[in-house]
């Protein structure tokens, strides 16, 4: 909320507060017990997958040549990798970067990130250095990523979390004069912009992934663009094969019919699944993106782009609704970027502990942050440059950060309700 703006929930008498939270709740305890809310969404219909399943399994049309000239057009860029994820993106990326600056090559990452920036690296074979993050902003600390870069580190992975820009220009200038070479982790940065133009676009190397969280999906797969470079001795990788475009088309209906809140508790109460939970994946060979993967993401992209604009919509209503005095804490832009807000990042005090009914929020969609820096995780550990480092930023987000969905499937009451958990 601005300053001076009308603070509409704080002028209601204390009956309304309590009849508006007991409608809320009657009506959140009317939906069943399977109703959950999906912490993030990538829109997907079942019309969409059985028109890739035709188009794979039927005509065996290859769509993979259209969408890489789709991505160097969207993304400005000399080539387009299409693999598996986009954590084999971020591993390409990483040996070709290390390729550039010489070996022996270590590998800068921010400490708090999502853990697959890890398996990238482990599965790359480099050295690691951690730089801090800016809480305030989820941005590098610069101080700390030229500390690093001091050190000896020659290639920095920059990962804006959430969908929230990151400062670019900075990022450049901090590499001056060390002969380093920033990658651009764009997997969660779907719908959000940089100077006008997509986060993607920014780095000699940038990533892209399509998981089913990640704002635009093909159920699986993720991309290297490749600005810079030449791509010396091609990619390699295994096809995927029959199986592998029946695995990806099985995901994608499963998505479209589990991935909704009617159902979702269903899929999020079976633990092998480990929905909703942040794990380290050991390293995986890498892998072609397959055919139906690249068939979905023609076919959803129009549907993304009108996603990235209601999440813009939904999360400015919230953090408008957000009071001067509330506890919680929005994150900072850069003044020439745009969210895309995959999700809405608050610091609260406490995490998700923090709020007055932990259960209630988790059932609206909220979500705790990463719940530890990677320097806690034993693959990382094994290859860090500098062991017992203190990343003071990273560990205050690890205590504070939770994320609220910010959806087309989030209603205005959802929305009104998860303000007032804050409140």
């Amino acid at each position: 909320m601005t300053p001076g703006a009308d603070p509409v929930p704080r002028q209601r008498t204390a009956p309304a507060e309590r009849r508006d939270r007991g409608a809320a709740a009657a009506a959140l305890g009317r939906r069943g017990w399977l109703w959950r809310q999906v912490p993030a969404y990538s829109p997907l219909t079942l019309h969409a997958a059985w028109r890739a399943a035709a188009q794979t399994l039927l005509r065996r049309e290859d769509a993979r040549p259209r969408l890489a000239r789709l991505l160097r057009a969207l993304y400005p860029a000399r080539e387009a990798v299409l693999l598996g994820s986009g954590t084999q993106a971020l591993e390409l990326a990483i040996r070709i970067a290390s390729r550039v600056v010489g070996e022996p090559s270590v590998v800068a990452l921010p400490a708090f990130s999502c853990y697959d920036v890890a398996t990238a690296a482990v599965g790359a074979g480099v050295g690691i250095a951690l730089y801090d993050v800016d809480p305030w902003t989820l941005a590098p600390d610069l101080d700390s990523m030229t500390a690093t870069l001091a050190e000896g580190a020659r290639v920095i992975v920059v990962a804006p979390l959430f969908g929230v820009p990151v400062d670019w220009d900075a990022i450049e200038q901090c590499l001056t004069g060390f002969g380093a070479l920033a990658i651009e982790d764009a997997a969660q940065g779907h719908g959000a912009l940089w100077r006008g133009a997509p986060v993607g676009s920014a780095g000699a190397l940038s990533v892209l992934s399509f998981g089913r969280g990640k704002g635009w999906t093909g159920g699986r797969g993720g991309a290297l663009l490749i600005r810079r470079f030449p791509l010396e001795g091609g990619v390699g990788g295994r096809a995927a094969g029959p199986f592998g475009e029946l695995a990806a088309l099985g995901t994608a209906v499963a998505q479209c019919v589990l991935g909704r809140p009617a159902a979702y508790r269903l899929p999020a109460a079976l633990p092998w699944l480990h929905l909703g939970e942040t794990r380290f994946h050991a390293p995986t060979a890498l892998r072609r993106m397959t055919r139906a993967a690249a068939a979905l993401l023609e076919r959803t992209l129009p549907l993304a782009t009108q996603e990235a604009a209601v999440r813009r919509v939904n999360a400015e209503a919230m953090l408008a609704r957000l009071a001067p005095d509330s506890p919680a804490r929005a994150v900072t832009p850069p003044r020439a970027g745009t969210p895309g807000f995959l999700r809405l990042p608050l610091r609260v005090p406490g995490g998700l502990a923090g709020f007055a009914e932990p259960a209630r929020a988790r059932r609206l969609g909220v979500m705790p942050g990463y719940p530890t820096t990677l320097a806690a995780l034993g693959a990382v550990r094994e290859r860090l440059t500098r062991p017992h480092g203190r990343w003071p930023g990273a560990e205050e987000l690890v205590r504070d950060l939770v994320t609220l969905p910010t959806h087309s499937l989030v209603s205005p009451a959802e929305r009104d309700e998860l303000v007032r958990l804050l409140e």
